[in-house]
Order: C-alpha cells, then structure tokens, then sequence
C-alpha cells in the first residue's frame, strides 16, 4: 500500500509538472510569435519611409540646419515627400489620412491608428505594405494565411475585431499608432518645436502593440484591455534621415 501511495503521488506529480510546462511553453511560443509581429510592422514602416526616401528626386532647401551660422537656419536640403506622395507608385504613404490608405496628403490628426496590410507581390508595382487607418472600429484581428501570394504569413484585413464578435476569432492582434511631431499638427509648442520641422520635414512616432489569446488570456477588444502578461509593445522613431 504504501508503495502504491508513493508511487501515484510521483504520477501525480509529474503529470502536473507536465501540464504546468506544456501550458508555459505555449504563452511563451506565442510571446515569441508577438513579438515578431511586433517587429514585423515596425520594419514594414521603416522599410517605407527608405523606400520613399530612395524614390524621391524632388529636393528642397527648406529643412533645418544643425551645421549653420547661428544653428538652426532652414536652410539645409533634404527629401520632401518621405512621408510619400498621393497616387505616385513606388511611394508609400506612411501617415495617410483616410480608410484607403491612397490619400496622402499628411494633414490628418497628430496621431492615428493603422493596421498592416500586405498586398500581392507579383500586383504590387514596388508597394508591398499599406496603412489602413481605424477610425472608430477595433479591427485589429489578424489571421494566418495558407493561400498564395501571402502562404505563412499573419495578416490584416482590416474588418476583424478581437473581441470574437467575427466570424473566424483572431488569436492575434496588431495595432499601430503613429504620431507626428510636426509643429503644424498639434505641436507646435512641444519638445520637437525648436528643430522647426513642417508636415514634410517631421518626426515619427511607431508604435507597435500586439496582443494574444491564451488559456490565461482572455480576448480582449483593444490593446489596453489585454492582460499585461499577455502583450508586448515596441517602439521606434523615424526622421528624414537624409538629413537629420
């Protein structure tokens, strides 16, 4: 008898031990999965503002100047159109202003939240990513895909919500939420306003948030809604670095 006892206390033990460790290895099989979600989308932007800035032959004097006499003449030259240009392929707009993504005429509200979207190589005419900006939805949802052009990649539509409301409940989500520091959009007198910077010649603010659903993570509509265990968040900044 006793060794009977022993023995299913050791079972016991051990398949607890199991399912604790099978349960842990999966949360953090995700974390790593958001997290190159998280990194994915700030390289997807990045790789769009050097894509405009290569892109671009339209050259102004007109960017601030930290070598002049006295500093801080507009007189340096630099690339105008890095936040892109409306309707003029390969250019990507990185701050647009409405659901299409196309119209970039960079005057929307100092920050906006996006989601990625990825469009089909072989169409794409040099646009492989494009912004969709939320206004009042949560769609953040993204799916894995198993069909061509995109086959192992997460993706975003744009029209999935993360609270289960859709009809395929997303396991991950993605929001984007980039910020202007031009002083003609809200911020004229803040930290950035003594670099002079116009809605061409600004600072950006990337902000990628991802979160995940789990045994331990609820689904949750919006980023701050979720589980702090259960999201991660990188940020980056980008310039006209041309220039700056």
């Amino acid at each position: 008898m006793a060794a009977l006892f022993i023995l299913v206390m050791g079972i016991a033990a051990a398949t607890g031990l199991a399912v604790y460790a099978f349960g842990a290895s999966t949360n953090i099989n995700k974390q790593i999965i958001a997290t190159g979600l998280a990194r994915e989308s700030l390289e997807a932007v990045r790789n769009m503002r050097d894509t405009n800035w290569m892109n671009d032959s339209l050259v102004s004097n007109g960017c601030y100047n930290f070598a002049s006499t006295p500093i801080g003449q507009i007189t340096s030259p630099c690339y105008q159109n890095w936040l892109g240009r409306t309707g003029s392929a390969p250019f990507n707009c990185i701050f647009p202003d409405n659901n299409s993504g196309n119209s970039c005429s960079n005057n929307g509200a100092p920050s906006m939240t996006y989601t990625l979207g990825m469009v089909d190589p072989s169409t794409s005419s040099g646009v492989l990513w494009y912004l969709q900006k939320q206004k009042t939805t949560l769609n953040y949802g993204m799916s894995f895909s198993s069909t061509t052009p995109v086959t192992g990649f997460y993706t975003q539509d744009g029209n999935t919500p993360c609270n289960g409301s859709g009809a395929t409940p997303a396991d991950y989500c993605r929001k984007i939420v980039i910020t202007n520091f031009s002083k003609n959009n809200g911020n004229a007198t803040g930290q950035y306003s003594q670099y002079g910077l116009d809605d061409n010649l600004s600072l950006l603010e990337v902000q990628s948030m991802v979160w995940w659903v789990d045994k331990k993570c609820p689904r949750a509509a919006d980023f701050a809604q979720a589980s702090p265990t259960c999201r991660v968040e990188l940020d980056t900044y980008l310039t006209n670095w041309k220039d700056f």
